[in-house]
């Protein structure tokens, strides 16, 4: 699995299972306006862990379909005296197990995002002060571009260009709010959207990695970075 869409299934896993325990609490405190707010919520993750899913096995939906036939019938199982339908019941399983079976045997078609290695491993020459400065190219042809430094214990990230971008339709209102929701802020002219991020360095690398993945695959289409994406280095020594 490619390590932005690894550490972007692994947040909101953990975003899940935070919104079913605050469910689960305000429900037992007859909470249950704030339950229905938190099942929104929840209900936008799994639509989003749904998709990443499917991003990394395009056979993902069909196999989470039998096995949740396959529990069903188990559960029914359970309750069932009657051996003619227990039969029934079994030979229907093991066809939804054979099934699965023979999907987990095909070769898994993903979509693979660049080289998360190498990124993870520039972003860490940065702030190790071993690099200047470089740029993540999202899409050449559209100038589309995070540039990367690292200064007083602070990681800038600026997308440059805001106003060719909104004008080619690149950026519109809605991708505007998602950056700034990732805390991203548009300077005074409009030009640049800029996120700054201070403590450990490990800490503000883990973050940056969970911001970079939902940029790739929730603000923009993921599919249009394919083969586009590189990086570009700026060595410390260079004037």
């Amino acid at each position: 699995m490619d390590e932005n869409l690894n550490t972007l299934i692994k947040y909101y896993e953990e975003e899940k299972s935070n919104l079913l325990q605050l469910i689960d609490d305000f429900v037992k405190e007859q909470e249950y306006e704030f339950a229905d707010y938190h099942s929104k919520a929840l209900r936008q993750v799994n639509y989003s862990l749904q998709t990443l899913y499917n991003i990394d096995d395009r056979l993902y939906d069909e196999k989470a379909a039998r096995l949740k036939n396959i529990a069903y019938m188990e559960k029914l199982m359970e309750s069932e005296s009657s051996e003619l339908m227990k039969k029934s019941l079994t030979k229907i399983i093991q066809t939804e197990k054979d099934g699965l079976d023979k999907l987990n045997q095909l070769p898994k078609l993903n979509f693979s995002f660049g080289n998360a290695t190498i990124f993870k491993d520039t972003l860490k020459n940065l702030v190790d002060k071993e690099i200047k400065n470089f740029n993540l190219i999202l899409n050449k042809a559209d100038n589309l571009i995070l540039k990367f430094s690292y200064h007083n214990k602070k990681l800038k990230v600026t997308l440059p260009f805001v106003k060719q971008h909104i004008k080619k339709y690149i950026l519109h209102d809605d991708t505007l709010n998602k950056f700034l929701n990732l805390g991203f802020m548009l300077t005074d002219n409009n030009c640049a959207l800029i996120l700054r991020l201070t403590g450990k360095k490990e800490a503000v690398i883990d973050k940056l990695k969970i911001i970079i993945s939902k940029i790739v695959f929730e603000v923009f289409w993921f599919k249009s970075f394919d083969n586009e994406s590189y990086i570009q280095i700026t060595d410390k020594d260079r004037r």
